[in-house]
């Protein structure tokens, strides 16, 4: 009998563990960019329109972006944290990050990275933002209500650092041009937690999947490679329309690249004039492009 009064206080228990689980949801984002980059000075501008969904349950009266280019400046955290690493000793060795060391702290003024926003609007009304260094930070006008989607549109302009990290340009090992990871105002996570603006200091790449539609027009003499599918290619050649074709002339000083990557965590592209390019298409599957 006492076995049997159990079997209530056990289905019990298992109902309100189910019952207690909240509803699964995630923010989307549904990116639209069009850059124009001048290889001289390693600068571009930029302008986005950014389809946000709040799927969540609350109104978010404000909005945080990541600018991890602006770490990249003497006496950002990232180079403070490096250096004050450096000053620890481990078996008579500096503790510090070995790619970063005292770099950040040396660079010029047409090498160091940042990112800077011109004007940014929400459904058409421009919105008050303030820098925190990687961060910025948005506080909404009116606030983005819960199962709903909003419009950003910003301009925006940036310099591309030497390459310290992984992002950059003249990689100092592989002396690739421009290596172009987290290259423009992205979007922080949003989940059960609440928002997630974390500084770029060490680490970074918590953020919403979505999908990316992007533009870059770029000195003609320059190859690239990014996320997702090179929706133009029977405009560019390289390979990309059919196996061994020749970049395809072009009487402009700048040729567009426009790619589209869907359902996808993040948007990245490399470009150098030296690039060669292989493709493979997987047995069943997509292509492959190797660019090197």
């Amino acid at each position: 009998m006492k076995k049997l009064s159990l079997l209530p206080v056990i289905l019990l228990s298992l109902c309100t563990t189910t019952f207690a689980q909240p509803s699964r949801w995630q923010q989307a984002v549904k990116y639209t960019m069009n850059i124009d980059m001048d290889v001289s000075s390693n600068r571009f501008t930029g302008k986005q329109k950014l389809e946000y969904s709040n799927n969540s349950p609350e109104a978010l009266n404000r909005v945080f972006y990541h600018l991890y280019f602006n770490a990249f400046q003497p006496g950002s955290g990232m180079d403070i944290r490096s250096q004050e690493l450096g000053k620890v000793l481990v078996n008579g060795r500096a503790d510090w990050d070995g790619r970063v060391r005292d770099r950040i702290s040396k660079l010029k003024d047409n090498e160091i990275g940042y990112q800077k926003i011109i004007s940014l609007k929400m459904n058409g009304i421009p919105q008050p933002f303030k820098y925190h260094e990687t961060i910025l930070e948005v506080n909404l006008t009116k606030p983005i209500a819960a199962k709903s989607k909003v419009v950003f549109d910003m301009e925006f302009e940036a310099q591309v650092p030497l390459q310290i990290r992984r992002s950059g340009r003249d990689n100092p090992t592989t002396g690739v041009r421009y290596s172009m990871s987290q290259w423009y105002p992205k979007m922080c996570e949003y989940d059960y937690e609440g928002w997630h603006p974390t500084p770029y200091i060490a680490r970074e790449f918590y953020g919403v999947w979505g999908d990316f539609d992007v533009t870059i027009n770029i000195d003609k003499n320059y190859k690239l490679g990014g996320t997702g599918v090179l929706v133009n290619a029977n405009e560019i050649g390289w390979g990309y329309d059919t196996p061994g074709s020749e970049l395809k002339p072009t009487t402009k000083e700048k040729r567009t690249w426009h790619f589209v990557g869907t359902n996808v965590h993040d948007f990245m592209w490399a470009a150098d004039p030296e690039y060669r390019h292989l493709a493979q298409k997987v047995p069943n599957g997509p292509v492959l492009h190797v660019l090197y």
